[in-house]
């Protein structure tokens, strides 16, 4: 069975603040880029061909939209999270389509799903309070437009090989 997660991966002007806080607090910066997850780590022997196709089905009923990000804040007490403030609506959209139909008992009726890219996971509460603090002056925000979305297989080492990107509809962008 195979490991793989569905995924954006957006493109920035500038990402070297987001990668300078990545490398210091979450330990799969080196293994995966900036991303939001629409559908999280799954093992499966549903054939890469059969996702993509569904991933299709799926994309080729959203167009490219604009997406902001912008603040940092905490999850659970152990992860940072950049936020999505523009897009989350089509993002969610996607999140939900995607967990129908093949993907459907994958999806987690426990977690309610709220987009970001992550930023960190320190490794205890001191850790990830001082992490916070240090995190609050970033005050950037990030804009891009979303034109893809991207299948992704997660490596024993955990290190993420693309398998393939299926473009948004009437990607002009």
């Amino acid at each position: 069975m195979m490991k793989r997660a569905i995924h954006i991966f957006p493109t920035f002007h500038s990402v070297d603040k987001i990668q300078e806080i990545r490398h210091r607090y979450d330990p799969l910066s080196d293994k995966i880029p900036p991303h939001i997850t629409l559908v999280f780590p799954f093992e499966s022997s549903i054939p890469s061909v059969d996702i993509l196709v569904h991933i299709k089905s799926v994309a080729e009923h959203i167009s490219p939209f604009p997406m902001t990000l912008r603040d940092v804040t905490g999850s659970g007490g152990e992860f940072l999270f950049l936020n999505v403030k523009d897009g989350n609506d089509f993002l969610i959209q996607l999140h939900d389509q995607l967990y129908e139909g093949i993907l459907a008992p994958y999806r987690n009726p426990h977690f309610t799903y709220s987009p970001h890219i992550t930023l960190g996971r320190p490794g205890n509460s001191e850790e990830y309070s001082s992490a916070l603090e240090k995190c609050k002056d970033l005050k950037e925000s990030y804009h891009t437009v979303v034109k893809e979305i991207t299948l992704e297989e997660i490596g024993e080492d955990d290190v993420s090989n693309v398998i393939g990107r299926v473009p948004l509809k009437d990607n002009r962008f």
